[in-house]
């Protein structure tokens, strides 16, 4: 198959590269994991572009670079120039330069900032105009695709730009399916959009020359456990075991004096647990779990409530915890009077030594919490108990597919994403991600000296139509880099792609998440009670 011959223009800062000088033109275009580079091999006659020549070349300045064939050569690069090597012999003399794209300017700052309820193509937005300085923009039109994802709450202390565009890439989804893809476009202009929807219409057909197929289980992960923030707790609602006296997993019971559902005294919910006492030592209530409902502190291992007490009391309370066999764990503390003040207590045998105990306690079942307040003689006053529960745990949830574990032996991932907040927004993560990892990946590698482009170049994050009858290929593929090659002394015009075919990865909520509503649930941050 007959070819024109290549063409070749190469520009730095007012220097513009006559082709007959090009020895040697390497382009590599990349794409969200990496930026675009270049290197080009001159021969430097009369040392014309050493520092003393007629057009010396300099560092730091911007150029460009554009190969194609016969007549139609259009731009591949925008570039920065970032290293220059002489190379000198008796009877030549070559000079080497090489640099990347504009996405340099992505790794030159970091930045101190903190994004609430903002968009993700708001943020990338933001990155671009006040810290890098790349422009979005193409004859009015915008290149940063919106999301459908909002970031509620990204604190970054001395980050890296391209690392945060990067995150918000690979977490922002768009009609169901999560990634994006960001590259430097020929123009130099900042493109930011869903990953898989740049096709290029380049045919392909009978112009590939070499081929390598391969399928690798590397990437697979066929046991997913996705564990979400540490706000899990007994019970679910955390204020209903002091919403009555007698909610549905146990009852309360007065130690010292009487109690009652108070209404108007209260820190959340319906009410709160007033306990009462006159001319008495202390004041105490109890909290009885039903047998069926014991909370094992080693799952749950803080202990949160909300107390208030009037200034008749010393200040001095006293946290009983029972085990089914009526042991005891005790803490001390001081507290304030005539407000609410929240209790936060660390159990389990990791913590047994802030709580005094008695021989044998057993952290795993615990059957009641009573709460005592003191006088420093006798005294009448009321204290009371809100907010009451067991929490500290993850939500959680494990999936795993049993045919790709006979494929491939057993391959797991375990994931810890604060995002999370609850065993059913875990589940549908864990089964997105194995829907996205248990197959093998199938990744291409093409060389042809023969494809012609015309003026549109096939840059990386392109969708290209691949056949190859012997291998049973006949699937669109994901351009992840491409390397355009021009050697002047052959006349050869070589360009390599390595193609990905990818399982996309389905946001959370097209599991049929029904806990938030489905703006909610394309919120990328800690939710917290």
């Amino acid at each position: 198959m007959s070819v024109a011959a290549p063409c070749v223009a190469a520009i730095f800062g007012v220097v513009a590269v006559p082709q007959s000088d090009v020895v040697e033109l390497q382009v590599h275009l990349g794409c969200t994991s990496e930026v675009s580079s270049f290197e080009l091999m001159l021969a430097n006659f009369e040392g014309k572009y050493s520092p003393n020549g007629i057009y010396p070349l300099s560092i730091g300045v911007d150029g460009s670079l554009s190969i194609g064939r016969g007549t139609v050569c259009p731009l591949l690069i925008t570039c920065h120039v970032e290293n220059i090597k002489y190379v000198s012999a008796p009877s030549e003399s070559y000079v080497q330069v090489s640099g990347r794209c504009w996405g340099e300017r992505l790794f030159r700052r970091v930045i101190t900032k903190t994004y609430l309820n903002v968009k993700g193509e708001v943020i990338i937005k933001d990155l671009l105009d006040y810290h890098v300085g790349l422009s979005h923009l193409r004859n009015g039109a915008e290149l940063v695709e919106a999301t459908d994802t909002t970031y509620t709450n990204l604190n970054y202390q001395d980050t890296p730009v391209f690392d945060i565009i990067k995150y918000v890439a690979e977490t922002a989804d768009t009609q169901g399916v999560i990634g994006y893809d960001f590259r430097i476009a020929p123009d130099g202009k900042f493109e930011f959009f869903p990953r898989g929807t740049k096709a290029n219409a380049v045919n392909l057909q009978d112009r590939i020359e070499n081929s390598e197929y391969s399928q690798s289980i590397s990437r697979v992960r066929n046991k997913i456990t996705v564990y979400g923030a540490p706000n899990k707790s007994v019970p679910a609602d955390k204020d209903a075991w002091t919403e009555s006296l007698n909610p549905t997993d146990g009852a309360w019971s007065a130690l010292s004096g009487t109690i009652s559902i108070d209404t108007t005294n209260k820190i959340e919910g319906a009410g709160s647990i007033k306990t009462y006492v006159q001319d008495l030592y202390y004041a105490g209530c109890l909290f009885t779990l039903q047998a069926e409902k014991l909370v094992n502190m080693q799952l749950f291992p803080v202990l949160n409530l909300w107390l208030s007490r009037e200034d008749s009391y010393n200040g001095n309370v006293t946290v009983t915890l029972f085990d089914s066999s009526g042991l005891r764990a005790i803490n001390e503390l001081t507290l304030g009077a005539e407000k609410w003040f929240q209790i936060q207590l660390q159990g389990g045998s990791s913590y047994s030594d802030m709580w005094q105990t008695e021989d044998g306690f057993d952290w795993v079942h615990i059957w009641r919490i009573s709460v005592a307040c003191w006088f420093d003689n006798t005294g009448t006053g009321s204290f009371w108990v809100d907010g009451l529960f067991f929490g500290g745990r993850r939500f959680s949830a494990m999936v795993e597919d049993l045919g790709s574990q006979d494929l491939s032996g057993l391959r797991e991932q375990v994931e810890i994403n604060e995002e999370l907040g609850s065993d059913l927004e875990c589940l549908c993560r864990a089964k997105a991600t194995l829907s996205s990892l248990k197959d093998p990946a199938l990744n291409l590698l093409l060389r042809s000296t023969v494809i012609d482009f015309g003026s549109t170049p096939i840059l990386a994050g392109d969708v290209l139509h691949v056949e190859l009858p012997l291998e049973g290929i006949d699937a669109n593929f994901r351009v992840q880099t491409i390397e355009y090659r021009v050697i002047a002394a052959t006349q050869t015009f070589e360009v390599t792609l390595e193609l990905g075919k990818e399982t996309l990865l389905l946001a959370d909520y097209m599991y049929s998440l029904k806990s938030r509503t489905d703006s909610l649930c394309r919120y990328k941050a800690p939710r917290r009670a």
